[in-house]
């Protein structure tokens, strides 16, 4: 049996909950080029990566079932943006 290699990465990070409105500490699961990305855009914004996933999470516009869903689509659609700024 073949042994299929792991390229996930979890690591936790502190979003705002929208219940009670506090930080609280959480993981997510990316893939390595993801966390990448996230270190790429946030580098280029100035944000930290908290700050970047708290955005992404509280974007009404997101309508993506999870919270790592709506992270990673923010991420494609930043870079989707860029590439539509670049086109115009």
């Amino acid at each position: 049996m073949t042994q299929v290699s792991q390229t996930l990465v979890n690591r936790n990070i502190s979003v705002i909950d929208p219940t009670s409105g506090e930080l609280h500490r959480t993981s997510i699961r990316l893939e390595d080029i993801e966390w990448k990305a996230l270190r790429s855009i946030c580098t280029r914004e100035n944000m930290s990566i908290n700050e970047f996933c708290c955005k992404a999470d509280q974007d009404e516009k997101r309508r993506e079932h999870s919270r790592t869903s709506r992270i990673r689509s923010a991420i494609l659609d930043h870079y989707l943006s860029q590439e539509m700024s670049i086109d115009s």
